[in-house]
């Protein structure tokens, strides 16, 4: 009988979630929610796409999940592109 009744924990960032790619997710969404409001619509969006990008990135090399990285790139993308809309649309009307 073996007296090693545990495996041994998995070591490295392997299965887990990037900070930056959280933090890329977290302004994405905000961003998103706020691009009623061009500026923070458009500096939330541009930090969410350059967090996500750089939590893909380390999610790539080190093995790790992406998926919340790449929502941020999404979300940031379209917090700029509605920020940017809705600018142009007033600054047409005016």
């Amino acid at each position: 009988m073996s007296t090693d009744q545990h495996a041994p924990a998995p070591t490295g960032a392997t299965g887990q979630n990037s900070g930056i790619g959280i933090a890329g997710f977290v302004t994405g969404l905000l961003g998103a929610l706020l691009s009623w409001f061009p500026l923070a619509g458009i500096i939330l969006g541009i930090l969410g796409v350059v967090l996500g990008g750089v939590g893909v990135s380390q999610g790539r090399r080190s093995g790790g999940k992406t998926g919340l990285a790449v929502a941020g790139v999404v979300l940031g993308v379209i917090a700029v592109v509605i920020s940017v809309v809705l600018v142009v649309w007033v600054l047409s009307e005016a």
